[in-house]
């Protein structure tokens, strides 16, 4: 018992440390996956950010040298000095041009030298697409160009100068690509722990060098242009706090598992010990040692118990005597009955002949008569209570019994003593059934009573035996029944069983207003109840009783010398 108990507190505080790890593990990890996935989504709306904003300045230097070259100053070709001055002056533009609507440059300002100004002023430039496409009416941004003597990228912008009778000429303004013009959202967006990289038209615009062990990245569009924003988090401090914390769940683990620990060996030693106390008490008392007492102490609930089971204890012990003497008295009382029954009635049978024998008047000869007969009832309770004494006091073990070689004997049997009885059997070669051995007096009881007290003109009993289920497995435990069963029926067509009698037994007692006339069917109902059978009662058409008797189906025992071999049986009901 204490191994059982001792084993059983080590499996629950097993089960219960893994459900904690496990609830832990599983919080840690949800709490890990939310974390990185709401960095992430900062990381995600960082670079979303930063494209915007980036598409927003590309659109106000747009719609700023549109706004420039829409002005009538820019249409004064011959005054194009102070105008391109200004506009350079009042933009983020390093140097601009002006075009006529032929596509030659008329005038060039900004941060280039005298060579490369006096080179384009006059040039042609109508093939290039940025004057192409003003030329044609459209506000253009074009593609990164790279200033090989800066040594940076650019991007260049042109707009349509109009006047009333079209495209006069073209604005156009180059613009370095660095964090003073289009990307001047970057610096603040830049740390310890985040960088931006931008790349377009193949050409890294925008790089930061420093790089991390463990990132977070997340990209977006520059929708104007086409660009890759790349913002990346360093993900080292994340992590670093992801494992302090998983350290710090791991330690409040251990020490939530050594609480319960000690909580459960100062459990096992106050409870524990206490329930063994009162199973062992219970073991004895289901040996029969009733005087067994415990004592318990650790609560008042702990006392309660320990008095309860004391007071059992008695009430055992008081109803074990009562019921032992009450068991002599009716030892002594039933081998009285017996004996004097048996002697007394042999005399009593013995004068009733001799009157039948000796009386001359018929009254006299048939009063002893009933005499006789009434001594032979008698008799016969006298036989049948032995036989139930016997058959209660016999093996309690059920074993597999061949009930059809039962009926076989009990239908041979039937028509040798009431030869006037028309007796019919369907039997099978064997049907095994899992019961008492003294199952054999309950068939012969109810066969024999079916013969006995049928009163019919042409007398009639038939007697059939079927199995049911599914079929037995020879190689198993005979003891293990398969839900199979295997019923006896006996049907009769004499006066049939009475009412109170079948009350009775339906209701497993008799009573003063349902009395059971005799016996027998008290014996089959025990027998067949104990059995793990059941018993119930039919009526026959036209007249008569069917009563069925239904035992669990078991497997032969084959290795039994007690187990009658199977023999071959004929079904001859007519």
């Amino acid at each position: 018992m204490e191994v059982r108990l001792r084993t059983k507190f080590v499996v629950i505080l097993v089960a219960i440390t893994l459900v904690l790890s496990g609830t832990v593990h599983w919080t840690l990890e949800s709490y890990k996956r939310d974390v990185v996935d709401d960095e992430q989504r900062r990381t995600d709306e960082t670079a979303s950010l930063v494209a915007e904003q980036i598409d927003e300045t590309i659109w106000e230097h747009r719609d700023r040298i549109g706004l420039v070259a829409s002005r009538p100053e820019a249409r004064q070709f011959d005054r194009s000095g102070p105008f391109l001055d200004a506009f350079l002056d009042n933009s983020r533009f390093y140097s601009a041009q002006l075009v006529d609507a032929n596509g030659t440059v008329v005038d060039f300002r900004g941060s280039v030298t005298a060579g490369t100004r006096r080179s384009v002023i006059g040039s042609d430039r109508s093939g290039t697409p940025y004057v192409e496409r003003a030329l044609r009416g459209e506000t253009y941004v074009s593609d990164v160009e790279y200033a090989e003597r800066a040594d940076r990228p650019v991007l260049v912008f042109s707009a349509p100068i109009l006047d009333g009778s079209g495209v006069r000429g073209v604005l156009v303004g180059a613009m370095y690509l660095d964090r003073q013009t289009i990307f001047d959202a970057i610096p603040p967006l830049e740390t310890s722990s985040q960088t931006v990289t931008i790349v377009g038209d193949g050409v890294v615009l925008n790089e930061n060098e420093r790089t991390f062990d463990e990132g977070i990245e997340s990209s977006s569009i520059v929708e104007s242009t086409g660009w890759e924003v790349t913002v990346t988090r360093d993900r080292t401090l994340l992590a670093d706090r992801l494992d302090r914390l998983a350290a710090l769940q791991t330690l409040l683990l251990v020490i939530v598992v050594l609480v319960m620990v000690g909580f459960g060996y100062w459990q096992y030693a106050v409870s524990l010990r206490q329930t063994e106390r009162l199973l062992d008490g219970f073991d004895r008392l289901g040996e029969g040692d009733y005087d067994s007492t415990v004592s318990l102490r650790g609560g008042a609930e702990w006392e309660r118990m320990s008095d309860g089971f004391n007071e059992l204890a008695a009430t055992l012990r008081a109803r074990e005597s009562e019921l032992r003497e009450r068991r002599q008295r009716l030892d002594v009382l039933y081998r009285v009955l017996q004996h004097n029954i048996r002697n007394r009635m042999s005399i009593v049978l013995n004068y009733a002949d001799l009157i039948a024998d000796e009386a001359a008047d018929e009254t006299v000869v048939g009063a002893a008569e009933t005499i006789h007969r009434t001594g032979r009832d008698i008799t016969g309770l006298s036989r049948k209570a032995r036989q139930m004494k016997n058959a209660l006091e016999a093996d309690p073990d059920r074993r597999p019994v061949d009930v059809a070689s039962l009926a076989a004997d009990a239908v041979a049997e039937l028509r040798e003593e009431y030869p006037d009885v028309t007796v019919t059997a369907s039997l099978p070669d064997e049907a095994w059934a899992m019961a008492l051995p003294s199952v054999r007096l309950a068939v012969e009881n109810v066969c024999e009573n079916a013969c006995e007290h049928n009163d019919s003109d042409d007398p009639r009993v038939e007697i059939a035996v079927t199995a049911t289920g599914p079929e037995p497995d020879v190689d198993r435990d005979p003891a293990d029944e398969n839900g199979g069963r295997v019923r006896i029926e006996v049907a009769d067509n004499g006066p049939g069983i009475p009412e109170q009698d079948r009350a009775a037994i339906d209701e497993g007692r008799e009573t003063a207003l349902k009395h059971g006339s005799g016996l027998g069917l008290w014996l089959t109902y025990w027998v067949v109840d104990n059995s793990g059978g059941t018993l119930r009662f039919a009526d026959n058409d036209p007249r008569g009783s069917i009563v069925i008797i239904d035992l669990p189906r078991s497997a032969p025992r084959r290795g039994d010398a007690n187990a009658p071999e199977p023999s071959s049986r004929v079904d001859d009901r007519p």
